[in-house]
């Protein structure tokens, strides 16, 4: 090797090492993070955790990441003198659809204004962007790490490159009445019961290629709630349908509506390889203009 070429060989090893560890970070980051924000600095390290290994980071709670297909997530630490740490996590969730669903599962404090939807409280940020979703926690709270966990997040935000789409289904939920801030995205029974409880069994076949959308409407002083599950193909759908007709509905289930103990009314029916439902409408008449008022695709053929 000549002295130019071994120069040459030198200067491009150098290059290397540095696009490998953008401003001394581990490669492995899904996007460069912030070296600093208002006085915290970035220790320089990540741990790394996925499917099977979340319970070591984060027991008791690993298997709500799970249910939302979580693939890996990095963990960060920003450290200040005589104050206290911030915790940076990262979650690749897959599909801008997970990453929305999670943020959906609990929200909680104001609207802090970052990535595609976040929110802000008891010293925790929370925000998804993307197939990301990002929480920023500190041990105290006071107005020095307030700012400092929101400046972090916006510097974080940009650095995600993409905007990811929401779950389809969000934009056939009725205007009138609708809570927002309420809507769910699950797949996994465990995760629609939580909010609202159907079955102990799995009665609407859920599985990880099923997306299901809860949402919370305000009819007068009443709650009532909607739920839309959509199937990989028709005939899942016609399935998950007559299991929680013969479940729930039982001797409504050939009108497809039926009152409840609480007096109040469900009903249920399918569109093509969607199944809706309406929990807790004050009469059979709301139940079913509730059903009507949905606009799904034209391909989504009524039944």
């Amino acid at each position: 090797m000549t002295g130019g070429m071994r120069i040459m060989w030198l200067l491009g090893c150098v290059i290397t090492l540095m696009m490998a560890n953008v401003q001394g970070q581990p490669s492995d980051l899904p996007f460069p993070v912030p070296r600093e924000a208002n006085g915290w600095q970035w220790n320089g390290k990540s741990d790394t955790y996925d499917s099977q290994t979340i319970f070591d980071y984060i027991d008791g709670i690993g298997e709500i990441y799970r249910a939302y297909n979580m693939r890996r997530v990095w963990a960060c630490r920003y450290e200040k003198a005589d104050s206290p740490t911030l915790t940076l996590d990262i979650f690749d969730m897959g599909t801008a659809e997970d990453a929305f669903g999670i943020f959906s599962f609990e929200r909680d404090g104001e609207d802090a204004g970052i990535g595609q939807g976040s929110d802000y409280a008891g010293r925790m940020l929370r925000f998804w962007k993307d197939r990301y979703f990002v929480v920023i926690t500190a041990q105290e709270e006071s107005n020095e790490v307030r700012n400092a966990i929101l400046q972090l997040g916006r510097q974080l935000a940009a650095a995600i490159p993409r905007t990811g789409k929401p779950p389809e289904l969000l934009q056939f939920l009725p205007a009138e009445g609708l809570q927002r801030e309420r809507i769910l995205f699950f797949r996994h029974p465990m995760i629609m019961n939580r909010h609202f409880f159907v079955a102990e069994k799995d009665i609407l076949n859920l599985s990880p290629k099923t997306e299901g959308v809860l949402a919370t409407y305000l009819s007068g002083k009443a709650q009532v709630r909607l739920m839309l599950v959509r199937y990989p193909a028709e005939a899942d759908a016609v399935r998950a349908r007559d299991t929680f007709s013969q479940a729930y509905l039982r001797e409504g289930r050939q009108k497809g509506a039926v009152q409840t103990e609480n007096k109040k009314w469900t009903a249920a029916r399918r569109q093509g390889r969607t199944v809706a439902i309406v929990f807790d409408a004050p009469s059979q008449k709301q139940a079913q203009q509730m059903l009507q008022s949905i606009r799904l695709p034209e391909k989504e053929v009524s039944r």
